[in-house]
């Protein structure tokens, strides 16, 4: 049985949690609910909304409010992306738990912090700390492979193809394994201050 069917097996869920994080450049925690005008800005755009495959064409502030709103679930849970800098959201990675063996993640970041490594950033943060919290899952990612810069920068992180087809049209199916990793690590659980939550190389 391939990964793939796995992954759909099994109808039992646990919550999805992780702890607040930061790397040198970012504080990365769930969305608030107060953030919602900046995620609509963030993700209204065409770049974004055509290369994720779950939001709509015009992202509004309805839907910022849902995505947020998301994570009482406990399955899907969406992480600000913010710049230490001027605490500026400037990406968002997201964690969704698909039955009892596997994460799957995806992210995408805004216009002007594209090309920065910003992606590999938050995404290296958030899969080493859902590594730690959840053991024994697979985390997984789906992304094109004619999405070059999503595939290099996934594979770079340790991510490999299956082999498996993802659910989505033209993705493939791509395992995190900590032996292919980069050594050391971009982030570590931390204590973030008061009010910050913390190229669409969306790998979804």
């Amino acid at each position: 049985m391939g990964l793939l069917s796995r992954m759909l097996r099994g109808t039992r869920w646990e919550r999805l949690a992780l702890p607040i994080l930061e790397t040198d450049r970012l504080a990365i925690a769930p969305l608030q609910a107060d953030m919602a005008e900046e995620v609509r800005r963030l993700t209204d755009d065409p770049a974004i909304t055509g290369a994720v495959d779950f939001l709509p064409e015009r992202f509004e502030l309805a839907d910022a409010r849902g995505l947020i709103r998301a994570a009482s679930s406990g399955r899907d849970v969406f992480l600000g992306l913010v710049e230490h800098e001027d605490r500026r959201l400037i990406g968002i990675v997201g964690a969704h738990l698909r039955a009892l063996e596997a994460i799957e993640i995806g992210y995408w970041i805004g216009g002007s912090a594209r090309g920065r490594g910003y992606g590999a950033e938050g995404v290296e943060a958030v899969v080493r700390a859902l590594a730690e919290g959840y053991p024994r899952r697979a985390i997984v990612a789906e992304c094109r492979p004619e999405n070059v810069a999503s595939w290099r920068m996934l594979h770079k992180l340790g991510f490999r193809p299956t082999g498996d087809d993802g659910k989505r049209p033209g993705r493939q199916l791509m395992v995190w394994d900590i032996r292919d990793a980069p050594q050391g690590r971009l982030a570590a659980p931390g204590t973030i201050a008061s009010g910050v939550a913390a190229r669409p190389d969306g790998a979804r």
